[in-house]
């Protein structure tokens, strides 16, 4: 054995010796090697070109956080669980968690939670997964329902992209106890699984009479004014009061936004306030808060390029996102009561129209953005530019894409006509685009196409379980365009190309 080592060093050192004469001093006669033509070689994609947009039905490995047999601390189940085609990972392990748990999984619980919510049951979006419960929650006792949203939280924070979890019931914050005086606020993992011992240490504290220092979920407008994204401080109120927490959101509201995504200015609530803000009980018996505003805000917004609708977004759901059994904002500008939204404030193009006179958050569900990664074309290179889409969609291959385009480089035209069909599949995502994108890549230069191809791969698999991209058109694969690639079989996305 020693003789055998011996002669594989000796036959390494020798190599290694060879290759270092034949490097140095010549590196100057080094030259890339030339593309070899594989024009006629038969490379067969792995994906058909699809037809309509679609996604393949996948599994995956969950961790779950149900409940013991007595509702007073979590216990984990790992699961693999089917991820339909087009659901994130995020939104299929939720799913799983409110289904309850499996045949064969002993020693774990989970109440009835009632029907899934419709409208806003998971939304995600800068780290910060928001979760809206149905109203038939608040059934349960408050220990119960306290650990169901660490349940919860725990289960969506084992994916990296999520570190904050909010849980609402029925659209708003349902606070700790039936009193509803102290919110749960923004929850993050939890490593005690005793969920019993938590709640009776905030309920101690909330029977105390002090303040209370809370992860709280604020929102503010994005760069361009047409959506709104959220984001997490740890903030201090002075009292456990929910008109404490009223005015202590709306003036860290005035603080403005730290993410770079938002806007650097967005008018102060409390500056522009007629008559200082409530928590009232309307004549049809809805718990709101009232707020009167001057109609120097709307001069003020229109300043900045805000509308009234994004403004009312960003107010709905940080305060019905925090203060405890509130059900609406009864909001006034002048002597106007403020009962909808016109199609052109809001970011889907529909007229919004509040029920009861009272703003909700799921009026405003359109508003909610979400940062996705673009890359953009440079002269030399691609540029990784980071925008906002509305959150329901940045997951979406297709809206990335057709996002990329409207920024220009690749094709001019709408964007339904040039991208017939996406579909994501496992490992490979298939494009298929028109004959017009074709004919817009050959006619660049080597170089362009080139960056071109590599904009569409990297924006495609950016975050994206597949890695790959293959690319059609009109149904079919071509063997080149401007001449720099090999545009048959599938391309890997190319971070090296990246200037910024």
């Amino acid at each position: 054995m020693l003789k055998k080592e011996f002669a594989r060093r000796a036959l390494l050192a020798a190599w290694l010796v060879a290759v270092g004469l034949s490097l140095g001093g010549c590196m100057n006669q080094i030259s890339e090697r030339a593309m070899t033509d594989l024009s006629l070689d038969a490379i067969e994609p792995k994906m058909q070109a699809p037809q309509e947009d679609g996604a393949r039905d996948r599994e995956a490995l969950f961790t779950l956080y149900f409940l013991d047999e007595s509702s007073a601390a979590l216990r984990p189940v790992t699961r693999r669980c089917a991820v339909q085609g087009g659901v994130s990972r995020v939104q299929a392990a939720l799913e799983a968690l409110l289904a309850g748990p499996a045949a064969g999984e002993r020693g774990v619980m989970w109440p009835d939670l009632g029907t899934v919510r419709s409208g806003r049951m998971l939304e995600v979006s800068c780290g910060v997964a928001t979760v809206d419960l149905s109203a038939h929650a608040r059934m349960l006792p408050q220990e119960t329902l306290f650990a169901v949203r660490s349940a919860i939280a725990n289960t969506l924070t084992e994916f990296a992209e999520i570190s904050y979890v909010n849980v609402l019931i029925g659209g708003r914050e349902e606070g700790l106890d039936l009193s509803a005086t102290l919110p749960v606020g923004t929850l993050t993992r939890t490593d005690d699984p005793d969920v019993n011992a938590r709640y009776s240490r905030l309920h101690e504290q909330r029977l105390s009479g002090e303040g209370v220092t809370l992860l709280t979920t604020l929102y503010f407008p994005s760069r361009d004014g047409r959506m709104i994204l959220p984001e997490v401080r740890n903030i201090a109120y002075a009292q456990v009061s929910p008109i404490e927490y009223l005015y202590t959101l709306l003036g860290e509201l005035g603080k403005g936004a730290s993410l770079a995504l938002c806007g650097e200015y967005v008018p102060a609530p409390l500056e522009y306030i007629e008559e200082m803000p409530e928590i009232v009980r309307t004549e049809d018996g809805y718990l709101a808060i009232e707020l009167c505003f001057d109609r120097q805000l709307e001069e003020e917004l229109t300043r900045n390029g805000l509308t009234l609708g994004v403004y009312m977004a960003m107010l709905s759901d940080t305060l019905m996102g925090f203060v405890p059994g509130v059900e609406g904002l009864k909001v006034s500008v002048g002597e106007d009561d403020v009962t909808q939204i016109p199609a052109e404030q809001s970011p889907t193009g529909e007229k919004l129209v509040f029920e009861h006179g009272l703003a909700t958050r799921d009026d405003f569900s359109g508003y909610v953005g979400a940062p996705v990664t673009l890359y953009a074309m440079r002269e030399d290179g691609l540029a990784r530019e980071q925008h906002v889409m509305a959150q329901s969609r940045a997951g979406n291959a297709r809206a990335r894409l057709e996002a990329l385009f409207a920024e220009g480089g690749v094709a001019a035209g709408d964007t339904d006509a040039l991208i017939l069909a996406v579909y994501e599949g496992t490992e490979t995502i298939a494009v298929n685009l028109s004959a017009a994108v074709r004919d817009a890549l050959a006619n660049l230069s080597p170089q362009q196409e080139r960056t071109a191809v590599y904009a569409m791969v990297n924006t495609l698999t950016e975050g994206a379980e597949a890695s790959e991209v293959e690319f059609f058109f009109e149904g079919e694969q071509v063997s080149t365009l401007a001449g720099a690639l090999e545009m048959r079989g599938a391309f890997m996305r190319n971070p090296g190309m990246v200037v910024n």
